[in-house]
């Protein structure tokens, strides 16, 4: 039996007193777990690599990550995925699953992940405009109008689910249960705000609906295999079952000295 400690939205930039971050990595440590998932938002841009470094040299179970919204925050895109790869590369456990094979985390159980992105198919996209990301974000604040920020997020939540199917595909045919981290929740039931008045404001900055979908399409028909899909970003916790081999729980934030994690995964 393995146990895994799931944190989300982990912002290790906000704990600013040095006591917090020992305190998660004590509480961790003396936890027994065999490793850590975490669904994004780790740190922000600018200190994403620091933070990843601290908790690599002073965990030495295996990291499985994906990256948030906040962890491109004041750079560009492709010098984070840079400085992960490098990362990576130096420290061998941190995981990061976008550029992992696909993982076995015990007999007929494999874990697979993406960052995403929210695709802007469900809510106002127009409302899009009034968040930060495309503010701090260099790569979204160099296009030249709102719709063409609105076709490149979209762009890659279309890629993180091709992505997510093609390592699901070859998953499900050796194992009956895959995990798969992600940010972005993949369906507006994991939302809180979910047909309430704050719908058409929150459900195209919440939302990958393109990879909800893509999942259920594979899964259709597999009733003797499972799908569970672990998320964040929205810091409201949600458990919903999708479907009879699809269930998704969506994190609440980790972080300020909040060092419980949502759940401990046993496999």
């Amino acid at each position: 039996m393995k146990k895994f400690a799931w944190y989300s939205d982990t912002h290790l930039n906000l704990s600013i007193l040095p006591f917090l971050k020992r305190l998660f990595l004590r509480r961790l440590n003396s936890s027994g777990v065999s490793g850590v998932f975490i669904t994004g938002d780790v740190s922000s841009g600018r200190w994403l690599e620091s933070d990843l470094r601290f908790l690599a040299r002073h965990f030495s179970g295996p990291i499985y990550f994906v990256l948030g919204n906040h962890d491109y925050h004041g750079r560009h895109i492709e010098s984070v995925h840079a400085d992960v790869r490098r990362l990576s590369k130096k420290y061998s456990n941190l995981r990061w699953l976008t550029e992992e094979p696909i993982i076995s985390l015990a007999e007929d159980v494999a874990l697979i992940g993406t960052e995403g992105w929210y695709d802007a198919a469900l809510g106002d996209p127009a409302l899009l405009r009034y968040t930060t990301d495309w503010l701090v974000t260099f790569d979204f604040l160099h296009l030249n109008n709102h719709e063409e920020r609105l076709e490149m997020w979209s762009n890659m939540a279309k890629k993180s689910a091709e992505l997510i199917s093609g390592k699901l595909i070859t998953a499900l045919d050796t194992n009956k249960t895959v995990y798969i981290l992600t940010h972005f929740p993949p369906w507006k039931e994991a939302t809180k705000t979910a047909d309430t008045r704050l719908e058409k404001l929150w459900l195209s900055y919440n939302t990958n609906a393109v990879l909800g979908e893509s999942i259920e399409k594979i899964m259709n028909g597999r009733k003797d295999k499972r799908v569970v899909v672990l998320s964040g970003h929205t810091h409201a916790p949600c458990h919903i079952r999708v479907s009879d081999s699809i269930e998704c729980i969506v994190s609440r934030a980790s972080y300020l000295g909040r060092v419980t994690p949502e759940e401990t995964i046993i496999i």
